[in-house]
Parts: C-alpha cells; sequence; structure tokens
C-alpha cells in the first residue's frame, strides 16, 4: 500500500513528507479502530442495560399483570358457585393490588404506546372492580342479576382487560428479543478496522526497513503488539457478552413466551369451568373455550401442545421438572374437570361445584392450585435465566472501555515515537 503511494509520488515528495502522511494515516486509522471498539462496547451496554433494566423487568412485570387479571377472574367466578369464603375474597382482592401495581410499574418503564394502553386498561380495570362488587351485592341478596353482572365483567376482562395485557406482554416480549438478537452480532467494525490498521503497520515497518535498513522499528513493533492487543481483547470480550446474550434468548426468553402462552390458557380454562358452571346448562360456549384451551394446553392425547413445546426447550434439569410437574398437575386437572362436567351434565348440580371449588386433593382446585405453582414455577426459572445472562454479559466487557483507551493511545504514541527518530534524520 505504501510502497504505492511511494511510486505515485516519487518526485513530487520528499522523505521526510512521506514519513509524516504514513504517520498521519497510521494515527487516523489507529483512532478509527479504537472508535470503533468504544462504540460497539457502548452499544452493546446499552443493549445490555435495557434487558436487565427496562425490557426485561417490563416483560416480567407483563406476565405479572396478565397473571393477576386472569385469576382474579377465576377467582371471582368460583366465588359465585358457593358462598364466597375469606380465602376467596382475599385471593380476588391480593390479584387485584397486584395488577394494579403492575400497571404502575409498567407504566414508569413502557413507551409512550405502551403508557396509553395502560391507562385504558388501569381504567377498564375500575369499571371491571365495579362489575364485580354490584354482582356480589346481587348475589349475597339471592337475585339472579348477580350472575349477569359476573358475566358482564367477565365479558370486559376477556374482551377488553386480557388482550390489552396480552398486547403489553407481546411488544415487551418482542423488545427483548430484538435487543437480544441485536445484541449477539458480531462486532465486524472492530475487526475489519482492526485488521486494516494491522496491515497499514506491517507495510510501514516493511516501508520504513527498506528506507533505513533497520530490521525493527521499535514503536512500530509495540504499536502492532498494542493493536493486536486491543483488537483481540475487543473481538473475545464482545463475543463472550454476545454468547452470553444468546444462552439468555435461546435458554430463558424463549422458554419463557411458551411458558406464559400456557400459563394463560391454564387460567382462561380454569374461569371457563366456573362460568359454564355458573350458567346451570347454558355454558356449552364456555365449556367449547375451555376445551380448545386445554387441547392447546396438552394436545388432546396429553402429550402434546404448550407443554410439550416447554418440556423440548427447557435448557436444565430443574426446568424439566417444573414442567413435567405442570403436565402431570394438567392431566389430573382435565381428568377432574371431566366428573365435573358428568355430574353436572347428569343433573348434580351440588356435586359438580363441589369438585370444581372445594379444596382436595381429589378435586379440581387442587389439581388446578398444582398446576398453576408448577407453571409459575418453571417462568420464574426463564425469567431468572434471561437476567442472569444479560448480568454475565455486562460483566464480559468490564474494564474494556478503559484498556481500549489506553491501547489506542498507546498505539499512536508508538507510532509517533517511532517515526521521531528517522524524522531527526533529515534534519
Amino acid at each position: 500500500m505504501f510502497d504505492a503511494i511511494v511510486r505515485r509520488f516519487r518526485g513530487r515528495m520528499s522523505t521526510p513528507d512521506l514519513y509524516r502522511l504514513i504517520v498521519a494515516g497510521l494515527t487516523v486509522l489507529g483512532l478509527g479502530a479504537g472508535i470503533a471498539g468504544l462504540v460497539a462496547v457502548r452499544h452493546r451496554s446499552a443493549m445490555i442495560g435495557d434487558m436487565r433494566q427496562a425490557s426485561g423487568p417490563l416483560t416480567v412485570v407483563a406476565q405479572e399483570l396478565y397473571r393477576s387479571l386472569s385469576d382474579a377472574d377465576a377467582t371471582a367466578a368460583g366465588a359465585f358457585l358457593l358462598t364466597e369464603s375469606d380465602g376467596q375474597r382475599r385471593r380476588y382482592l391480593d390479584d387485584i393490588a397486584r395488577a394494579n401495581a403492575a400497571v404502575t410499574v409498567a407504566t414508569r418503564a413502557a413507551g409512550d404506546a405502551d403508557a396509553i394502553r395502560l391507562r385504558d386498561l388501569a381504567a377498564q380495570l375500575t369499571v371491571y372492580t365495579g362489575l364485580i362488587e354490584t354482582a356480589r351485592s346481587y348475589d349475597r341478596v339471592g337475585l339472579p342479576l348477580g350472575g349477569a353482572y359476573l358475566r358482564e365483567a367477565s365479558n370486559l376482562m376477556r374482551t377488553g382487560l386480557l388482550p390489552a395485557a396480552e398486547e403489553l406482554l407481546a411488544g415487551a416480549q418482542g423488545r427483548l428479543t430484538g435487543t437480544q438478537r441485536e445484541a449477539t452480532g458480531f462486532p465486524w467494525a472492530v475487526a475489519l478496522l482492526g485488521l486494516l490498521t494491522l496491515l497499514a503497520l506491517l507495510t510501514a515497518q516493511v516501508l520504513v526497513f527498506r528506507r533505513s535498513n533497520r530490521v525493527i522499528n521499535p514503536g512500530l513493533a509495540a504499536a502492532t503488539v498494542l493493536l493486536v492487543i486491543s483488537v483481540i481483547w475487543s473481538v473475545a470480550a464482545l463475543g463472550a457478552s454476545a454468547g452470553q446474550v444468546e444462552i439468555g434468548r435461546r435458554d430463558g426468553s424463549a422458554s419463557a413466551a411458551v411458558l406464559t402462552d400456557a400459563r394463560r390458557a391454564a387460567l382462561q380454562s380454569r374461569a371457563d369451568e366456573a362460568l359454564t358452571l355458573i350458567a346451570r346448562g347454558g355454558g356449552d360456549a364456555y365449556e367449547a373455550d375451555l376445551k380448545k384451551l386445554l387441547d392447546g394446553l396438552t394436545g388432546p392425547d396429553g402429550r402434546g401442545g404448550l407443554l410439550a413445546d416447554a418440556a423440548r426447550l427447557a435448557p436444565a434439569e430443574a426446568d424439566r421438572a417444573a414442567v413435567a410437574d405442570a403436565r402431570d398437575h394438567a392431566t389430573r386437572w382435565r381428568e377432574l374437570h371431566g366428573k365435573v362436567r358428568d355430574n353436572d351434565a347428569g343433573g348434580d348440580w351440588d356435586t359438580a361445584v363441589m369438585l370444581a371449588t372445594t379444596p382436595n386433593p381429589d378435586n379440581a382446585t387442587e389439581a388446578f392450585g398444582k398446576l398453576d405453582a408448577a407453571l409459575t414455577s418453571a417462568l420464574r426459572l426463564a425469567d431468572a435465566r434471561v437476567d442472569r445472562q444479560a448480568e454475565r454479559a455486562g460483566r464480559a466487557l468490564t474494564g474494556l472501555t478503559l484498556a481500549l483507551v489506553l491501547l489506542t493511545a498507546g498505539q499512536v504514541a508508538a507510532v509517533l515515537l517511532g517515526f521521531r527518530p528517522r524524522l531527526r534524520e533529515y534534519r
């Protein structure tokens, strides 16, 4: 490269001027490579920070919001089948409190579009709780109008609140996945600029050797060593960081997305079960929806569906165990729900209600509680893995920014010191 420059400017440029041009070129390339590294590290750190402080936590909050709303709907519906117990009342109120807290937290972390959606959701949640309280008031005095208000509240939940929460969750998961995908890219700019600068340094050393008959220029040799250290460190650290993010995406986010869908299907199925019984023979639509959801959860034969997908994605024994527990409890709950339907269809509504609501190892409510607990446990493992891998990705970049500044400054200084004696020869 530099020989071509020499030939082009032969007769028009002195050797000192040529040396000065080489120094300027090497300085620009060295600074460019260093700046490219700093920009890459800063960008990667910003994405990791977003995963740990914004998109990751927002995804978890959105999961909790959907779960709280679904569970509140199922609990409120179940309370109408028998006299509402203190435990059911506390669970419903806790769900509403968690949902309101999740809305508050999510609003602080969400963008403008999501913030508007969350304000609408909060307003609808107020309407929903009002409908539930009206339904309870009528139910306490024995008026059937309470069931109508409950169905209206449940319809609002399914057509307004849950879709809004689902959109928020999908947006948060999409943002997290997109950030993870971007953070796993190879630092091509750093590698290419580093390689170009290395070639320039080697060419400069060849030129100096031909002009001065000195085999090694200490300054250029030192600059080359510093550049190699800088490039290797940058590529290795950014590569290690990308690897940790990829593990979090593959073993955490992908699994969490499937488990979230599984828990959503389970919770909505539970509400369908209660609403079918409340309808007293008029709940065919709820029962059809429940069957569709359960088929999606476990497959018609109990071996497929979302839980089978979650088992395939489970990266560790603890995850596989939690998913296996969920599948077992889902199968058991489906069997017990069959007994609920048999009794209801046979005219024994009281027994059907008892099987669906009374806490007992042989009743549906206990089986569903274990299913929900297993899914929650599996989801927490997946969410924790995302955060843990993001933390490790951040640690992989520790000290790199300062190192790049010092190595780049040292490289430029070494180039200047390397040519200084050669320039003095022409004074």
